[in-house]
């Protein structure tokens, strides 16, 4: 892999170990943490030495969504639209074939729970709590959560969800089904399940998981791009202007 200067990479042991690296901020997604977001799961996709991968953040927050302070300018480092980037941060997680495991050690928000919702476990912290606002914030929550949390929860209580801009506790979030388990220490419940699953055959896990992720997949293929263009208007339209 590349150098990254957003996101900790360690690789150990057949394990990945990716930590979102702006604790002063929340891991709040910047222009150039959104930018190697979307070329770390290629990245890892053909990196040999990695068979699973563990997602965390540094401190003592996972991710607190994008970073919409002042300084930011909506800029990107590989060329493309931050809404391009965006879409190719939901698909490349998808197409990994490698498992990935969230370590969820705080609050995980926005783009931060799109993250540890599609990781295909997520251990959560008990203090830590986990949704989307976009909606409060006057933008449609097209970049995950609108298109993918259907198939995690069921539709009807994705709309609640979403539409309502719920933040839930790490309780609340385990029993409606967005993450795995809540425990005291994700990163180590992370490691352990990922050392599990890095001895197991590779192909059958990865085939495996390829399976799996074809419904949601599916469901990015038919809502993402549509949510993600309104997202983009949205964005430029007055109600996300008066925040």
């Amino acid at each position: 892999m590349v150098d990254y200067t957003r996101i900790r990479t360690e690789v150990d042991g057949g394990v990945a170990t990716l930590t979102l690296d702006r604790p002063a901020h929340g891991n709040a997604v910047d222009d150039a943490m959104h930018s190697e977001l979307t070329t770390i799961f290629p990245d890892l996709q053909r990196d040999s030495r990695v068979d699973v991968v563990v997602l965390t953040g540094a401190g003592d927050t996972f991710c607190r969504g994008g970073d919409s302070s002042p300084a930011r300018t909506f800029t990107t480092l590989t060329g493309l639209t931050p809404i391009q980037e965006a879409a190719l941060i939901v698909e490349t997680l998808l197409d990994l074939d490698k498992p990935v495991i969230a370590a969820v050690n705080g609050d995980a928000l926005g783009l931060g729970a799109i993250l540890a919702t599609l990781a295909d476990v997520a251990f959560v912290a008990p203090s830590a709590q986990l949704g989307d606002r976009h909606v409060l914030g006057g933008v449609t929550a097209g970049n995950g959560s609108a298109a993918l949390w259907p198939v995690l929860v069921g539709l009807n209580r994705a709309k609640y969800l979403v539409l309502n801009g719920s933040v839930l506790t790490a309780e609340e979030a385990f029993s409606v089904g967005l993450v795995h388990e809540v425990v005291d220490d994700p990163l180590s419940a992370a490691r352990a399940l990922a050392a599990r699953w890095a001895g197991l055959p590779p192909f059958a896990l990865r085939s495996t998981k390829s399976v799996l992720n074809r419904h949601l997949k599916a469901a990015a293929s038919n809502a993402l791009g549509y949510g993600l263009v309104l997202e983009e208007q949205a964005l430029a339209g007055p109600e996300f202007a008066r925040r």
